[in-house]
This record gives structure tokens, C-alpha cells and sequence, in this order.
């Protein structure tokens, strides 16, 4: 079937598929955890008038970064349509339910809509801070993956990024310094992401190893080997919880919510652990994986609840 007879047929299911929409849920959270942390460090005792006037901050902040999430998914699939005919053949692109064509419109049209919620309602500087970053996710996919380390360290800061993202959005709505509104709590929930992503990225590395050969994407397992990727990911994960224990440690979370603290730790813990058992198992990888993925997941429900709780309770 051609190209031009293909581009006629539309697949739902395959342009839901494409952008990933359980991490641009997921990643969204961030956006929202750093306008509830900034709210409760200006307004500590609830002094404004409650978060009613800031819900569409809220509103308008994760669906930007939805909609710019989901078209750096389109365009990372479109760079590894030929490595993902060897590690993700059912994905919409190589499994030939999406055309490249299709792609490159949906993503025109994803990220002209996310500039656009990120302006809403007059805000130039979150603009252009989103387009900033859509452009960066661009060339990350087109270029810099290739470079292993300094891919996955991309991948970890835009996921990341949306914490101090909300942060600054609620600063420039109230006429803040955007430096000012970045506190020590939004900095170590920036760290726990990102080093917890950083992490998950290294054992995906080991892996997609034989796929990676086709774009001869330097990861720490296919150019050191698995050993050095398991003891890299490991310590990252290490740091990421030593950084997420002292959110509590640290007074900026309240100890009712020590379920949280336990249960995010312990995941992250043994997703730190379990690959240094089989650096090169898959299925170990596999679950370390998954655990680095519930245990952001965790991270960012406490991310969430820790500010909303002392603004409530």
C-alpha cells in the first residue's frame, strides 16, 4: 500500500496511541504539584483567597503540558520508526497504522494548541518557555538521543521540569520574581523526578540494546556494558530517594502523610537494587522499570498532596 493511499485512512486508536497519554497524564501532575507548592509558600496560612481564583492556572498548566508531552512523543516516534520496528513493532508508525505524514501534522497541531494554552490568558513568558522547550524536545529526538547519557538526561529534565514549570507560571501570574518562586521544596521535588527518570532511562537503555545498534545510540549498556548501567541506575535511584526522604526530613511534609514517604521509597529502593541482581536479565530490567514508573507515580501523588495538605489541614 502507498503512501498516499495510506494517508486517506485515519486510526484513532493508533493517534491515541502515538502520544502516550498515560505519561502525559501522569507527567502532568508535575505542572500541578509546583503551582499548589508555590501557593502554599506565599500563602502558607491560606491568607488569599483559596485556590478558586487559581484554578485555571491549574487547568490551563496541565493541559500545556499534555498537549506539548504528547507531541514530543509523536516526534520521538518518528526519529525511532526503524528501531522500533525491532524493539516496538506495534507501535502506530512501524506497524504502518500512522503514516509519517499523519505524525508530523498531529504534531504541528499538538504543539500550536500547547503554546497557545500556555499563553492563556496572557501570560508571553510561560509561552515562551513552553516553545522553548517543544523546540528542545525536537532536537533531543532528532539528535541528542543518540548521545545515550545526554538523551536520558533530556528525557529526565522535561518530565522534571514541569514542577518548577508550575512554579514559575504562578509566579508570573502574581507578578513575582520567577527565581523567587522556585522554593527549596519544588527544587527537591524537581531532583526526585529527575534523578528517579534519569534512572529509568539508563535501565531502558539496557534494555533496547539491540535496537539501539540500528541508530548507534550510545547508552551506558550498549557502549560500558550492563554492569555499569545496573551500578548507575542504581545510584541514581539511591539519590532519588535520599532526595524524596528529605522533603520530610526537612519539615516541608507533614508526617501524616508517612505512607507516602514508605511507600515511594521501598519502590524506588528495589528498583535501584533489582537490576544489580541481573544487570543483563531482561525481565529484571523489566521490573525495575516498572517499579522506577510506580514509584514516580507515587512521588507525584505526594508531590500533589503534600502543599494541598498543609493548605487544607
Amino acid at each position: 500500500m502507498t503512501e498516499t493511499d495510506t494517508s486517506r485512512k485515519i486510526d484513532i486508536r493508533a493517534f491515541l496511541s502515538i502520544i502516550r497519554p498515560q505519561n502525559c497524564i501522569i507527567g502532568g501532575l508535575t505542572v500541578i504539584a509546583g503551582i499548589a507548592i508555590a501557593y502554599n509558600i506565599h500563602f502558607p496560612s491560606g491568607d488569599y483567597a483559596g485556590l478558586s481564583p487559581f484554578l485555571y492556572l491549574f487547568v490551563y498548566g496541565y493541559i500545556t503540558y499534555f498537549l506539548v508531552a504528547a507531541g514530543g512523543n509523536v516526534v520521538n516516534d518518528i526519529y525511532d520508526i526503524e528501531v522500533d520496528k525491532i524493539n516496538r513493532p506495534h507501535r502506530a508508525l512501524p506497524s504502518g497504522r500512522m503514516t509519517v505524514k499523519q505524525a508530523w501534522a498531529f504534531v504541528a497541531f499538538l504543539s500550536i494548541l500547547g503554546v497557545f494554552f500556555a499563553w492563556l490568558p496572557g501570560r508571553p513568558i510561560s509561552a515562551l518557555i513552553v516553545l522553548f522547550f517543544t523546540l528542545i524536545g525536537y532536537i533531543y529526538a532528532a539528535k541528542v538521543k543518540t548521545l545515550g547519557l545526554a538523551g536520558n538526561f533530556m528525557v529526565a529534565f522535561s518530565f522534571a521540569f514541569g514542577v518548577l514549570y508550575g512554579s514559575m507560571i504562578f509566579a508570573e501570574v502574581l507578578s513575582f520574581s520567577i527565581w523567587y518562586a522556585i522554593s527549596i521544596p519544588a527544587w527537591l521535588f524537581f531532583f526526585t523526578a529527575f534523578l528517579i527518570l534519569q534512572a529509568r532511562e539508563t535501565i531502558k537503555g539496557a534494555e533496547d540494546v539491540e535496537g539501539d545498534e540500528l541508530r548507534d545510540v550510545r547508552t551506558i549498556a550498549r557502549i560500558y556494558g550492563y554492569k555499569p548501567a545496573a551500578i548507575v541506575a542504581g545510584t541514581l535511584n539511591f539519590l532519588g530517594v535520599m532526595s524524596y526522604v528529605l522533603i520530610w526530613f526537612w519539615g516541608f511534609a507533614d508526617f501524616a502523610l508517612w505512607p507516602l514517604l514508605v511507600l515511594g521509597a521501598a519502590v524506588v529502593f528495589g528498583a535501584g537494587v533489582l537490576p544489580l541482581t541481573g544487570p543483563d536479565d531482561k525481565k529484571r530490567l523489566l521490573i525495575a522499570s516498572t517499579l522506577d514508573k510506580v514509584g514516580a507515580l507515587v512521588g507525584l501523588i505526594a508531590f500533589v498532596t503534600i502543599p494541598l495538605f498543609a493548605i487544607l489541614f
